[in-house]
Formats: C-alpha cells, structure tokens, sequence
C-alpha cells in the first residue's frame, strides 16, 4: 500500500512539472503597427524564458494557416536574433533576455513583402532545443504604407 502511495505521488509530480517545463515564453513586441520602411526598430521584452535553452526571433511571412509553421522567412543573419539566459549561450553572445531585445525588421526581403502582406516575428527554441517546438509563437506586424 506504501509502495502504491509513492508511486502515485511520484507520478502525479512528474505529470504537474511536465507543463512547466516546457512552458511557453511570454513575449511583448512593441510598437507592432504601422512601422516605418526606413530604420524601424522593434524591442522586445521576454518573460519565462526556457532554462536550458535560448529561442531565436526571426522575421517571416505570416503562414497560410493559424498555428502554422513560417516557412518563408528572411534568411539574413541581420534579421534574426539569438536571447538566452543560459550562461554558455551568453558566453556565444547571445543577447541576454532579462533586457529589452532590439530588432531591426525590414519591409522587404528575399520572397518576403512585409508592407502589403501580413508578416509576423517567429519565436522559437535555439540550436540546443531544435526538435522541441514548445517555444514556437509568431507575432503579427504591420510597416506603414509610405
């Protein structure tokens, strides 16, 4: 009966702990609407962010459908962003995420038009996580028409 117990409590912790490790990152972009063409700048705060990993912020089309993967994203290293808390990745020089995140998005890029079509910011797990989708969320964003 004992055994039964433990077992049970055992259990029971482990199924409690599973969503809280993989729990999803809370991001906020701001501004979101309306961006200029020329030199826009975003920043990004982020909260719960993955303890074992970073997440990348990349720039993409808005997918087909909700839920969706982007599958057509700007493959520039200048429009991604790599933001961990883990020691190793910041000694890689990843930004630390217990700031404000800067990102420069850009209106136009290959196969990408962000100023007549609804493109979004692809939050996903780093290198170190790459199979774990957990962390995946995108982020509508809109640049002014002029």
């Amino acid at each position: 009966m004992k055994k039964k117990l433990i077992a049970a409590l055992a259990v029971a912790l482990v199924v409690a702990a599973a969503p809280l490790a993989n729990a999803k990152a809370v991001v906020s972009v701001t501004p979101s609407k309306n961006l200029v063409q020329k030199g826009a700048v975003v920043t990004f705060k982020f909260a719960k962010l993955p303890t074992k990993n970073g997440v990348y912020i990349e720039e993409c089309m808005a997918p087909a459908s909700k839920g969706a993967t982007p599958t057509v994203c700007d493959s520039d290293q200048t429009a991604q962003a790599w933001v961990s808390n883990v020691k190793a990745d910041l000694a890689q020089h990843a930004t630390s995420g217990k700031g404000l995140v800067k990102f420069h998005p850009v209106p136009y890029f290959t196969n990408g038009d962000c100023v007549h079509t609804t493109c979004v910011f692809f939050i996903t797990n780093d290198h170190n996580a790459a199979g774990d989708k957990s962390q995946d969320q995108t982020i509508p964003f809109t640049f002014s028409a002029k």
